[in-house]
């Protein structure tokens, strides 16, 4: 990343958040309530919920007007603040998916420290997409915590009516890595009179590959399967015009059907020989990889790089092994086609085709596991089939059933695009069921290519290292906008924490 960490914001001292001439944002603790909607759960009484503690300071005082956000628990929740965020308003859901409304009345915060009541921000070096490429957007500081799953998407609008939404990548960054071994790469064009090849890529040095075209695809074999969990590109010597734009990272078990792993846009390399890290969530060891470049930067008939490296993490507990599974059965398929619930269980082209707005898929196991992860695949065609919304269940006797995960307004914007998602609090059943409750474009078929459940042996999914979204100021266009956890060390201590105090200490 190009940001760096600034210096720590001095707090608006005895102002209220977002007053003019001061400078930071600080943490706020609120005491909050909910109340069920009329006739659910026994009555409309409002009851005591957990505290709720937001900082999102980017280092200059704005006051919050919406926010939102989603655990990775499948909760969410959508809230209004007054004038002075001395009390909010809103509407949340639960993981098992009551609607509750939800208030809530400041506390109490604290200016001038990184450790509010026992939470520790998390501190990002930012950049934003800009026309010449990216550009260091200073640091953000991060606290969100209202008592339940750690979150995953957070969307806000402040004072300045500037709208930021990212999604925090639960990733092992770059860094914590080891090289895969490749056996050879294969271009779809490359420039032999000048030694500009594909062979290239795989070496250190001042060598490129350079093809004949604007698009371009670069296939890796490597010497046995491998989960890749990050990538690395290095741009070539010269004109930036020849940099890759927008491409995907593609995995194969056979070389002939390709799933989307990674999905870049925009993408910008201001500097030569300049080596960019991609993560990847990924659990699943493919023979080959491969680059797919749709886009240049300047749109001319010449694509280069100088270096691909292709990387796996160096903690194996945090790559999903596939949980066996005994059989799956579903509400409807389409046998005439070929199209049937047994496909999901297998890689290649083959799909599961429901002729329902609503589906489900029901697997059996050999025996109990506690599923930690699972990943989707969208099908070959089709988007209006895809999952938009749906639960993952469990059960112990395949009759009464427990909500693991619920999600909501997804989307597959590619085909056979492989999206993992991650089971909040895992617990071990012999059947599971996938629950499809709207599909993409609400019409009489629900379609997925494959579903795997996964077990990680340490299921608490790392820290948050990166998020990615978009920054819309008031005065301009929405921008591309990322992040990268850099360290910051602060220490404060929540009275309410401290040893004799009533609450627990949550990172």
């Amino acid at each position: 990343m190009h940001g760096t960490t600034g210096p720590r914001p001095t707090g608006p001292g005895q102002n209220t958040p977002g007053t003019p001439g001061t400078s930071g944002v600080p943490a706020i603790v609120y005491d909050t309530e909910i109340r069920h909607h009329a006739g659910a759960h026994g009555g409309t009484r409002w009851q005591k919920a957990e505290r709720l503690t937001v900082r999102l300071d980017r280092g200059e005082p704005s006051g919050l007007v919406e926010l939102a956000w989603r655990s990775e628990g499948g909760a969410e929740a959508t809230v209004v603040f007054d004038e002075g965020m001395t009390a909010f308003r809103g509407h949340r859901r639960t993981t098992d998916g009551t609607p509750q409304e939800y208030r809530g009345t400041r506390r109490r915060y604290r200016t001038g420290a990184d450790e509010p009541f026992g939470h520790r921000a998390r501190v990002f070096a930012t950049e934003t997409e800009g026309p010449h490429g990216p550009a260091a957007g200073g640091t953000l500081r991060l606290v969100l915590d209202d008592g339940g799953a750690p979150v995953e998407r957070i969307s806000w609008r402040d004072r300045r009516d500037t709208s930021i939404s990212v999604v925090l990548r639960s990733v092992p960054p770059a860094g914590g890595t080891v090289p895969v071994e490749v056996a050879g790469v294969v271009a779809s064009d490359e420039h032999t009179e000048a030694d500009e090849v594909a062979g290239h890529l795989l070496t250190d040095g001042p060598g490129k590959w350079l093809g004949w075209d604007d698009r371009a695809t670069l296939d890796f074999s490597l010497s046995e399967p491998a989960a890749v969990t990050a990538y690395t590109l290095t741009s070539g010597n010269d004109y930036r015009d020849r940099d890759p734009r927008d491409w995907r990272l593609q995995g194969s078990m056979d070389g002939t059907t390709w799933y989307t792993l990674d999905s870049r846009v925009d993408q910008a390399f201001p500097g030569r020989f300049q080596e960019r890290a991609f993560t990847v969530v990924n659990s699943t060891a493919y023979q080959a990889y491969r680059i797919d470049i749709g886009r240049n930067w300047g749109g001319l008939p010449e694509t280069q790089l100088n270096r691909v490296r292709l990387l796996t993490t160096d903690r194996p507990r945090l790559i999903g092994s596939t949980v066996p599974v005994a059989g799956v059965t579903a509400n409807d398929e389409y046998r005439a086609a070929g199209e049937v619930a047994a496909n999901v269980l297998h890689s290649g082209a083959g799909k599961w085709l429901a002729r329902t707005r609503r589906a489900w898929l029901e697997f059996t196991l050999p025996g109990p596991a506690a599923v930690t992860a699972y990943t989707l695949t969208s099908a070959n065609d089709h988007c209006a089939r895809d999952p938009r919304d749906w639960v993952l269940e469990g059960s112990a006797d395949g009759r009464t059933w427990t909500a693991l995960d619920r999600r909501t307004d997804e989307i597959f914007p590619g085909r056979f695009l492989v999206r993992e998602f991650g089971v909040a609090a895992p617990a071990a059943y012999p059947v599971y069921r996938l629950r499809v409750t709207r599909n993409e474009g609400d019409v009489g078929e629900v379609q997925l290519n494959r579903v795997q459940l996964l077990v990680k042996h340490d299921h608490r999914f790392p820290d948050p290292v990166e998020f990615h979204g978009f920054l819309r100021p008031a005065d301009g266009p929405a921008a591309g906008y990322r992040g990268r956890s850099v360290t910051e060390t602060a220490d404060l201590e929540d009275p309410d924490t401290a040893p004799g105090g009533g609450g627990a200490v949550r990172p």
